[in-house]
């Protein structure tokens, strides 16, 4: 069994804290325009320019949504539906994702939506999106 230095500590506490999603912080910048299409201005939502940042949202079209930085490249986001695929309930966020809380069946998904525990069968649903430097439009 080896000791743990110190060096290993500071690295696998900054790798711990990389993988923490931060908390959900209200929408500012974002259009909605008369052909559906929902613009987010990424320099006016700051959370969105950390990996683990998420901005959680309503849209007309598909409901709650959240948007998720899974990466630092420009296209590197998650836009998910947060309704349950298999009872419908809202999931609200967790320590690591979302969970389907009562009176959802407790199903458990990852912060970008994959499945994790069932009984749901399937991803939390993927939302069309396009991304640039400056803006992340949902189609």
């Amino acid at each position: 069994m080896q000791a743990l230095t110190r060096r290993s500590f500071i690295c696998g506490s900054a790798a711990v804290a990389a993988l923490t999603a931060l908390p959900a912080v209200a929408a500012t910048g974002v259009k909605s325009l008369k052909n559906g299409t929902t613009v987010i201005d990424l320099a006016a939502n700051k959370t969105l320019s950390n990996v683990g940042g998420l901005l959680e949202l309503s849209i007309k079209k598909y409901g709650k949504v959240a948007v998720v930085r899974t990466s630092k490249s420009s296209k590197g986001f998650s836009v998910i539906n947060l309704a349950c695929p298999h009872a419908g309930v809202l999931v609200s966020k967790s320590s690591d994702g979302w969970s389907c809380s009562p009176p959802g069946h407790g199903s458990v998904f990852a912060l970008n939506g994959a499945l994790k525990v069932g009984p749901a069968t399937s991803a939390l649903r993927s939302i069309k999106f396009t991304a640039t430097s400056k803006a992340l439009t949902i189609s």
